[in-house]
């Protein structure tokens, strides 16, 4: 809980240039791969952690939240470099709650992408959202399994 708190204060602290072409789509694939990188890692510690439940329940708090924000701040850098990129100037705020109402497959309509750049990233974003359910969830059952094996075995 403290790590996704840290993430959520990062994201409102940390400076974001005003007009940075081409950021956000470059954070978005840097951040993915980063994200990639940390997943895998944490695929593994949970495979070998003495309490694999656990270790579970903590790769989620963090995995899931800085996903989340990676896509916010996308949408925030974007709206920023190409203004009207969506159907309202987004803030920090606005960002991180259209990228929660996306995951959450609510999608309540009063925030639209406008532009091309903005509709691919969306529908990045709604590929990886299934991504993530399905493969990630899949992924640390089969790691807490074999952690528990080697526990018990």
């Amino acid at each position: 809980m403290s790590t996704a708190t840290g993430l959520v204060v990062a994201y409102y602290l940390l400076p974001m240039g005003p007009r940075l072409t081409g950021s956000a789509t470059t954070a978005l694939v840097l951040g993915l791969l980063g994200l990639l990188a940390l997943f895998t890692w944490q695929i593994r510690a949970i495979a070998r952690s003495r309490y694999p439940r656990l270790r579970a329940v903590e790769a989620l708090a963090t995995t899931l939240p800085l996903f989340l924000l990676l896509f916010a701040t996308t949408y925030y850098l974007l709206e920023r470099s190409e203004p009207r990129s969506f159907s309202e100037p987004l803030t920090r705020t606005d960002s991180l709650y259209f990228a929660l109402s996306m995951f959450s497959t609510v999608g309540f309509g009063d925030i639209t992408a406008h532009s091309q750049t903005a509709r691919v990233i969306v529908m990045t974003q709604m590929t990886a959202d299934v991504l993530l359910i399905v493969l990630a969830a899949r992924l640390v059952v089969s790691a807490v399994e074999t952690g528990l094996h080697h526990r018990g075995g």
